[in-house]
């Protein structure tokens, strides 16, 4: 089961994030020479500070001024492999060399609801019994790995900005992209809008969809 957790988030001295999409918004206008860091970061009123953020759709570069740091749990492998291609991101991931990896594994809905679930499964726990077989008997972990599958699971910390998010969620949220990481890019926007709550909304002007968490 994919388990997501925002653990950190980019802030000015634990303020509201978004102001920084509003201060980035103001420098690049010129405002901050006649009214200051403060009070954009301050006094500003909280209903232009949303009002802003869904306005910076049209100039997403302010966006790169957040940043959030997920914990993503229990995707597996086939998983990770695509979302490690998102490179305006920071990963670092279980590694598989350095400790065993345990009996943890996806199976995909289709199979799960055909004839060849029993099979799959089978395989799968033949492969793990192998890989534990030859870790006993001394094969580094980094070359009995060799035999595990693809669905085994991992787990990963990964850091990226706002706008990046938004650009991963139009690729990753579409019916097109696959069933796993569709749902964790979905578990990654509900986290981040506990921050940013008008995430949502932002998606949907940025990706031309209705975004449902």
């Amino acid at each position: 089961m994919i388990r997501v957790k925002l653990i950190a988030w980019s802030s000015a001295n634990g303020l509201d994030p978004r102001r920084l999409v509003v201060l980035a918004v103001k420098t690049s206008t010129g405002d901050v020479r006649k009214k200051g860091i403060e009070h954009y970061l301050l006094r500003y009123p909280d209903k232009d500070v949303s009002s802003w953020v869904i306005k910076a759709v049209d100039f997403p570069n302010v966006f790169e001024h957040i940043t959030f740091t997920f914990m993503i749990e229990g995707i597996s492998r086939v998983t990770s492999h695509q979302l490690v291609r998102h490179r305006i991101a920071s990963y670092t991931q279980e590694s598989q060399r350095y400790s065993q990896v345990p009996q943890e594994y996806v199976i995909p809905k289709t199979i799960s609801d055909s004839s060849f679930k029993d099979e799959f499964k089978r395989i799968v726990e033949l492969s793990f019994s192998l890989y534990e077989k030859m870790v006993k008997a001394g094969i580094p972990y980094e070359d009995a790995r060799y035999i595990l599958p693809q669905a085994v699971t991992t787990n990963l910390l990964m850091t990226v900005n706002l706008r990046e998010l938004i650009h991963i969620a139009c690729l990753r949220l579409s019916p097109k992209a696959q069933w796993e990481i569709r749902e964790l890019v979905r578990l990654m926007i509900k986290e981040a809008s506990k921050v940013i709550p008008e995430l949502p909304e932002i998606i949907s002007r940025t990706c031309g969809f209705e975004v449902s968490l």
